[in-house]
């Protein structure tokens, strides 16, 4: 079950919120150090807003919202933000450059199609990044966050997924170490625990990061292998003026 637009846009406007942003941009950038450029196409699945604008606010980014989620209108100045279908993306294929997933696996109805898009929209060697709730940590047991909706993974089980959709992995760390229901106070004077739990325990983590990378040919025996070598499907990529917003700007 995906949680709802607006519980989401409540929940990182909060001050629990705005910690688990402030964290989860800090973890991306030991991922990924080197900033993404100006020319480089940058896609958040799911609800990346809050990300946006603590990693690379010079990129060309672009969101995409699941159908089950929801989207709200756009505020000015905001990039294009699309409500679109988990198995068929309005982009083109190989148009991206790096992809982040926040609130998009665990509600997913099909896993593997998910995926699939995942893989078709990037570039060579393009790169993307799941953000997924860690079934032994405490933030899947909590009702009270976005992670405690929907399914949540094991870090082995995220590797057999990028595996058999025809993804390498890359460099993965856990995530928000201290429990949701520590007091704010307390979370901003210990987010230091958050770094130093990554290496000591690990499995402990209320969320995982975990990269992906798009190797051309996909892995010999991956559905991704079978569909790479049929003609794609054209679609229009995903821009401010060339895939306009459906609807009338309200929630879907």
């Amino acid at each position: 079950m995906a949680v709802d637009i607006v519980d989401l846009t409540r929940f990182y406007d909060g001050p629990l919120g705005a910690h688990v942003a402030s964290r989860l941009t800090q973890h991306i950038m030991r991922i990924w150090p080197e900033a993404a450029a100006a020319n480089e196409s940058v896609l958040a699945y799911g609800y990346g807003l809050p990300l946006r604008h603590g990693l690379w606010p010079d990129a060309a980014w672009h969101f995409l919202m699941p159908a089950q989620q929801g989207a709200l209108a756009p505020q000015a100045g905001d990039p294009p933000l699309v409500l679109g279908d988990e198995g068929q993306w309005p982009l083109r294929a190989e148009s991206v450059n790096r992809l982040i997933m926040l609130h998009g696996l665990e509600a997913a109805n099909h896993l593997d199609g998910l995926m699939q898009e995942t893989w078709r929209v990037l570039v060579p060697n393009g790169r993307a990044l799941f953000i997924v709730a860690n079934r032994r940590g405490l933030w899947a047991r909590r009702d009270a966050t976005p992670f405690g909706t929907g399914r949540p993974f094991s870090s082995g089980q995220m590797l057999r997924l990028m595996r058999r959709t025809g993804f390498v992995p890359g460099r993965s760390r856990p995530a928000l170490l201290l429990p949701p229901f520590v007091p704010q106070r307390l979370l901003t004077s210990l987010a230091w625990l958050d770094h130093a739990g990554a290496f000591v325990l690990p499995q402990l983590g209320g969320v995982w990061l975990m990269e992906a990378i798009k190797k051309v040919p996909a892995p010999t025996g991956s559905k991704m292998a079978l569909r790479y070598r049929q003609a794609a499907v054209v679609r229009p990529a995903l821009s401010a003026t060339r895939f306009p917003l459906t609807g009338s700007g309200e929630k879907a």
